[in-house]
């Protein structure tokens, strides 16, 4: 539910200009890229205004940006500002002062006309740098701690659509110069990024008429390694949204970020709602919306969390909007972290007190159905995993379950035969 919705003009810093990011960290503090004013607000953990930082270049002159779109803040304080026009990560201490700036590196893997347009930029525990690049089809961009770029990482995969195959056909039977003035078929980019606090790096990706991990687990190797039920790719999303009868509006991911305990928030711009799924990619909740009331949205570009509460930036709005967990929504938050750390009891009491709350709720069926499974008692653990319609738990139970009764029985039968 929403529960705070802050204005910088209330708090007497002056109103936001069409702001493209924000950050929190992990002491509570709010980043906001006031990108129309080429400022930085900064808001304490209590929403009050703390102070203003205008980035200054490194002769101490303010910055000239041409397109801010993208802020982090490192666990040592330094801030990391993208400038997709200007086509640089500019790398500032904690007062805004340029310490030095990421441009277009010389490289050889680089196409010849490759154009770098920063909008988000990344550093893991161990000094990596990653950034996305707008019309980058290769994947995030690495820099190593010295500044040396290393290459891409994890691009996406092109989609096998009709067209696709229909075109791939022609080019196998055409010559050269034909297959050369063809459309050429490239994946689609990514939208944003984040550096979990497992190690793993988390990215988004715009819209798709193929809505399959358009949010993505990427390991040290650029694998994704997120994936539903039985290993299978999955809609972080909705299928399909349908305005009217004959206009299909596929989901688009802007942003992208995993909180502490390993739930991932991704926004969905064309329905201006926020997913959020656990690790093992069950739904957890989805709020928002596109509207004018408060908990709404207009142009939701960024979201970030600081233990139970979720921040969203609106970029139209001008204004970050705190969201707190109901009642219901912070017991299925404890019941899938019990489950997590091992405690299956404990889990399997919390989700049937979900269940009381919420007697249709699939989630809370299929969490005591794998917490009883767990504790190895799968005649139980059929019982609510058939309701909750996971088929891929309920034939391992089933497979479980009857190689304990030939353990058991086994040598019983054959006497008896």
């Amino acid at each position: 539910e929403a529960a705070v919705v802050l204005n910088t003009e209330a708090l007497g810093i002056g109103a936001l200009d069409a702001p493209t990011d924000l950050y929190v960290t992990d002491g509570g503090e709010i980043f906001i890229l006031d990108a129309g004013n080429d400022r930085v607000v900064v808001l304490d953990k209590d929403f009050q205004a703390d102070r203003v930082i205008v980035p200054k270049d490194e002769e101490g002159e303010p910055l000239d940006f041409k397109n801010p779109a993208g802020i982090s803040v490192c666990s040592d304080g330094t801030i990391l500002i993208c400038d997709r026009k200007g086509k640089a990560v500019y790398i500032l201490d904690e007062a805004g002062n340029q310490l030095r700036k990421v441009e277009k590196p010389e490289s050889s893997i680089l196409p010849k006309n490759f154009q770098f347009q920063p909008v988000k930029a990344e550093m893991d525990s161990g000094g990596i740098l990653y950034v996305v690049s707008s019309g980058s089809y290769s994947g995030a961009l690495q820099f190593d701690v010295d500044g040396s770029f290393m290459g891409f990482f994890g691009a996406n995969k092109v989609e096998v659509t009709a067209d696709v195959l229909f075109s791939y056909m022609w080019k196998s039977i055409l010559s050269d110069e034909q297959r050369a003035a063809m459309t050429s078929i490239l994946p689609i980019e990514y939208s944003n990024v984040d550096c979990g606090a497992d190690g793993f790096v988390y990215t988004s990706t715009v819209g798709t008429q193929l809505p399959k991990s358009q949010v993505k687990k990427l390991n040290p190797l650029g694998n994704n390694v997120y994936f539903a039920v039985g290993n299978e790719e999955f809609n972080f999303g909705d299928e399909e949204i349908t305005y009217n009868k004959t206009t299909p509006n596929y989901p688009s991911f802007i942003d992208v970020k995993v909180d502490a305990d390993g739930f991932i928030f991704a926004i969905d711009l064309t329905s201006s709602r926020i997913f959020v799924r656990d690790q093992e990619a069950n739904l957890i909740s989805v709020f928002g919306g596109y509207g004018q009331q408060t908990g709404t949205f207009n142009t939701p570009v960024a979201v970030e969390c600081r233990g139970d509460r979720v921040y969203v930036l609106d970029r139209l709005k001008n204004n970050i909007t705190v969201f707190e967990p109901t009642e219901y929504g912070a017991l299925v938050r404890q019941a899938v972290l019990a489950y997590d750390a091992g405690h299956y009891s404990e889990a399997e009491v919390l989700w049937k007190q979900v269940l009381q709350r919420n007697a249709n709720s699939v989630l809370a069926y299929n969490g005591i159905g794998k917490a009883l499974a767990q504790e190895n008692r799968y005649d139980e653990a059929m019982q609510y995993l058939r309701l909750s319609g996971d088929r891929y738990s309920y034939s391992r139970s089933f497979g479980k379950n009857r190689l304990e009764l030939v353990r058991n029985y086994g040598l019983y039968a054959i006497g008896g035969i």
